[in-house]
């Protein structure tokens, strides 16, 4: 009776409740893990694992494995192996990103090259990645040195078939080089012969990387190019840059990272045209002579930082620069175009006072389509009070500013706040943000909820910017180099 009562009295547990994310249609899902996958190149694993729907919604749609992240090391290779047939089966016939970390590996014996060596110790690996190298749409290699790196990307495309349709399929290509840059003479630069079989590639980008000699047949189809090396490399020569360029003639993106030699322009004889270029990013000491070489007329983008700002009259010669593209910058056609078509202007690092802004104040008078301005730890306060003047042209008519467009204003000088206070009270449609190095404020005037204040932290530090600190590459360390989202998301 009581053993009766006691089972009479039993209530089975009921199934945990299903995750509300359980329940979105898997094509929602595979839009989920595929944004995973920026973030991480191993989530279709780790997404796989969660149950079996994932695993079912994982598999069955190649977007989601659209990066692949390998390690060389010692008795690594079965492994790897495995990784890489699983992302190339379920990727089928779409492109992949690959990333291969090849430090800390073993050195070859003298007697044996480095390409053969790899071949040896990772054979099938390396079959692998030759049966499938024009399914590879980008590549980055990060290794301790460049020989080594080009010495692997030898040994891949070795055997590989000659023809367009199946090798050349290489659009992007990284070069993480994790050792310090050794000291070289000027005029020297490596001639890497891996760089002729990519007549396709699109996309360079040398991190840490001794600047190679390129001739045009090898990059002619070059859009984006990145030049990015720490503070304690020996300077770049003016001339190599200028080399590289110009065997570059389709060159849309151009971002340079890095210290420059000085070298008088009279002894400067490549010319350089780049009439498709639209972004500009320099991070350079001798920043008013470079820019006056690189820019162009077609430039929508143009950011700026002075590596030796703090000089006397830096924030004077580089307004002097800025005045004159302006006036001076050829559209393709022959025509004066200046900056006409700059959209967003971003200088850091250079110093400027009122008594020597009448370059600066002339500059912003005449850039049209601007339409986001950020000026980060430098004093231009006066051009603040260009922006709230009315064109002559336009005095009797309601609004005409000078860059009409403007839509978004950065300042961290605290001899500003009360100029963008009138700044937002004559245009308010404008987003301001006023960086102090103190915590996040945001404000908003109730009969124009669009303007707000948004007082940041952040800055460059004390002292120089020849300061260096050491940042992460996976997890290995380069000396001062900083990494885009692009880079450190593997």
């Amino acid at each position: 009776m009581n053993r009766y009562k006691m089972y009479s009295g039993f209530t089975p547990a009921l199934p945990p409740p299903k995750h509300p994310m359980s329940s979105l249609p898997p094509e929602l899902l595979a839009e989920i893990f595929q944004y995973c996958s920026t973030y991480n190149a191993d989530a279709p694993l780790l997404l796989g694992s969660v149950n079996r729907r994932f695993r079912e919604i994982v598999h069955s749609h190649p977007a989601v494995w659209y990066k692949l992240r390998l390690r060389l090391g010692f008795g690594t290779e079965f492994a790897q192996i495995q990784k890489a047939g699983l992302w190339f089966k379920n990727r089928g016939a779409c492109p992949l990103k690959v990333f291969l970390n090849i430090t800390n590996t073993c050195a070859p014996r003298s007697d044996t090259s480095e390409q053969e060596w790899f071949s040896h110790n990772y054979p099938f690996l390396i079959a692998l990645f030759r049966k499938n190298i024009h399914r590879i749409h980008a590549l980055t290699l990060q290794s301790d040195t460049e020989l080594k790196a080009y010495h692997l990307l030898d040994a891949i495309t070795a055997s590989s078939p000659v023809s367009p349709t199946e090798s050349l399929q290489l659009h992007s290509l990284h070069f993480q080089i994790t050792a310090d840059i050794p000291p070289m003479p000027s005029g020297w630069s490596p001639v890497f012969e891996s760089f002729s079989l990519f007549p396709q590639l699109d996309s360079l980008k040398l991190i840490n990387h001794i600047l190679p000699a390129l001739t045009p047949p090898n990059i002619v189809h070059l859009q984006n190019l990145s030049i990015v090396r720490p503070l304690t490399a020996p300077p770049l020569p003016t001339l190599k840059i200028l080399r590289m360029i110009s065997s570059a003639p389709s060159l849309i993106h151009l971002d340079i990272d890095s210290r420059i030699s000085g070298e008088p322009l009279s002894d400067l004889h490549v010319e350089t045209e780049l009439p498709a270029l639209k972004s500009l990013s320099l991070r350079i000491n001798n920043l008013p002579s470079t820019l006056k070489l690189l820019a162009s007329a077609s430039l929508e983008k143009l950011r700026l930082t002075d590596l030796d700002g703090r000089r006397p009259r830096a924030g004077e010669e580089l307004g002097s620069v800025m005045a004159n593209l302006t006036r001076e910058l050829k559209t393709k056609d022959g025509n004066s175009g200046g900056l006409d078509l700059l959209k967003s202007l971003e200088i850091a690092g250079v110093h400027c006072v009122s008594s020597t802004s009448a370059h600066w104040d002339w500059c912003i008078r005449h850039l049209p389509r601007l339409e986001s301005l950020t000026l980060n730890k430098s004093g231009f306060v006066s051009l603040i009070k260009v922006l709230t003047e009315i064109q002559p042209e336009h005095l009797d008519v309601q609004g005409g500013f000078y860059c009409p467009r403007l839509s978004y204003v950065h300042l961290s000088s605290v001899d500003a706040l009360l100029l963008l206070q009138d700044l937002k009270m004559k245009r308010p449609s404008l987003t301001v943000e006023w960086d102090n190095g103190g915590p996040v404020w945001h404000h908003s005037i109730p009969d124009h909820p669009r303007t707000t204040f948004s007082y940041t932290t952040g800055g460059y530090g004390f002292a120089s910017l020849f300061d260096y600190d050491r940042r992460h590459i996976e997890d290995t360390q380069v000396k001062g180099v900083s990494l885009t989202d692009e880079d450190s998301s593997w």
